[in-house]
């Protein structure tokens, strides 16, 4: 779970005894980041960023990745919307359509960080195209 603080604590040759007492973090935060007793994501601000000023690196070459628009929903041209994490696909934009939950999206028309600052519109431009080709199907084949 916290692989890359451990990898950073593996690199650096260092202990979670030695961090402890060189940070003052207690000890049993130390063994249980170590442990994957907890998600180095949910320790204090504090504590995170003295471990980044430990190690001389970004905040973000310890902490785990994590999605940013997880479960972010609402409803666009009466489609219920729900966005969702897959490990496989990084996100997939799931619809409620007919009583059924429909995958219509697997990130493949964004990324993560744009996504982020466009939410809503690039949420609406995926429904749009979905409605497009469903259009276009039941021209083609009615």
């Amino acid at each position: 779970m916290n692989d890359k603080f451990k990898s950073k604590m593996k690199e650096k040759g260092k202990t979670a005894y030695a961090v402890s007492k060189e940070t003052g973090i207690p000890y049993t935060t130390m063994n249980e980041l170590m442990n994957d007793k907890i998600n180095i994501n949910r320790c204090s601000a504090e504590t995170v960023y003295l471990l980044s000023l430990y190690f001389k690196c970004p905040i973000g070459e310890l902490i785990n990745p994590m999605p940013l628009i997880k479960n972010v929903s609402g409803k666009y041209h009466g489609i219920k919307y729900k966005w969702k994490y897959s490990p496989v696909h990084n996100m997939e934009l799931h619809i409620i359509e007919d009583g059924k939950d429909m995958v219509i999206d697997r990130g493949s028309l964004f990324n993560q960080e744009k996504f982020y600052y466009e939410t809503t519109r690039m949420t609406e431009v995926i429904i749009e195209c979905y409605l497009q080709e469903k259009e276009a199907s039941r021209l083609l084949y009615d």
